[in-house]
């Protein structure tokens, strides 16, 4: 039998790379019999100031942040992998059960069921891996995710961050003019991620937009793009692509090739398929794709007489 997780305290910071105490989900963990099979519990808040939706439902994006949190609490509290490695997520994919996200009266306990599949060792530490979770909300299946992440030493990050003789100072970061968060169901101003292209947005390209002081995004000092500002830009571009400003993200998948820099504008490409409500998202710099992948958004939103969430518009 299992041993019951608990959901009275978080795991500490330092285990999910996260400042901020506020920002950590993860509150326990328990092997669970296999090799590389664990179960941990989460705790989800009922109104996050930046994973919301403007439904009655968790934000898909809290279950990559989660996935992304367990992928190096895993790491480090199972894998003995140091505190001071470096971790570069190398893809994610989440696929959300929308209908049994809904927020209750109480807090989210949720229990993941993880499966840890080692791709890499070097001398005897691990270095590239992968974990597929399975989220359960009350009793019902309500997602699943798959992370995979290289871990490095602080040597190794330096020559893989900056080969040869790359410039390693930072120049002014580009603040193109926003998008309005009603286009984009932001939260506020500060949670708007795309800006204007300068050829226009007809063609569904818009510049990335990177605010340092993003107390989420940027929860701690970050030398690139991070990760969770991918995901948002390419949620938000497949919304302003599709002209649904509220749609949620029933899946998302992402692959990070290269490191965005964050003093170098970035071209955030949106193009449907045939598929209605899917876009694939690409981002690049002068050229370069470094990172792309596919949104899929809900054709039909949860209800129509809740307000958009910072926009007092209703979402229709």
């Amino acid at each position: 039998m299992l041993q019951a997780l608990s959901y009275q305290a978080t795991v500490p910071r330092q285990f999910v790379h996260r400042q901020s105490v506020s920002e950590v989900f993860l509150t326990d963990s328990v092997p669970a019999g296999g090799i590389g099979r664990f179960r941990l519990g989460a705790q989800w808040p009922r109104l996050h100031p930046f994973y919301r939706t403007c439904t009655r439902r968790h934000d898909t994006m809290i279950l990559a942040e989660t996935a992304r949190q367990s992928a190096i609490y895993l790491a480090h509290r199972y894998y003995k992998v140091p505190l001071d490695r470096k971790f570069t997520m190398q893809s994610m994919t989440v696929d959300a059960h929308l209908d049994r996200l809904t927020i209750g009266s109480a807090v989210g306990e949720v229990v993941l069921d993880a499966q840890v599949t080692e791709f890499d060792r070097r001398r005897g530490q691990l270095t590239g891996f992968a974990v597929d979770l399975v989220y359960h909300l009350g009793n019902a299946l309500a997602g699943t995710a798959r992370a995979t992440a290289s871990v490095l030493t602080r040597d190794e990050y330096e020559i893989a961050r900056w080969p040869g003789d790359r410039d390693r100072s930072m120049g002014p970061i580009p603040q193109p003019d926003a998008v309005a968060r009603s286009e984009v169901c932001a939260p506020d101003d500060g949670a708007v991620t795309l800006g204007r292209h300068a050829a226009g947005s007809g063609d569904g390209r818009w510049r990335l937009r990177v605010d340092l002081s993003h107390p989420v995004l940027f929860d701690h000092p970050c030398d690139h793009v991070p990760g969770a500002l991918v995901l948002e830009a390419a949620r938000q571009a497949s919304r302003l692509r599709l002209g649904w400003p509220c749609a949620e993200v029933e899946s998302i998948t992402m692959r990070f090739r290269q490191f965005l820099e964050l003093d170098e504008p970035t071209t955030v490409t949106a193009v449907p398929s045939h598929d209605l409500g899917c876009v694939a998202v690409s981002f690049d710099q002068w050229g370069v794709e470094k990172a792309s992948g596919s949104v899929r958004l809900s054709i039909t939103p949860a209800s129509t007489d809740q307000p958009c969430v910072g926009t007092q518009r209703a979402c229709r």
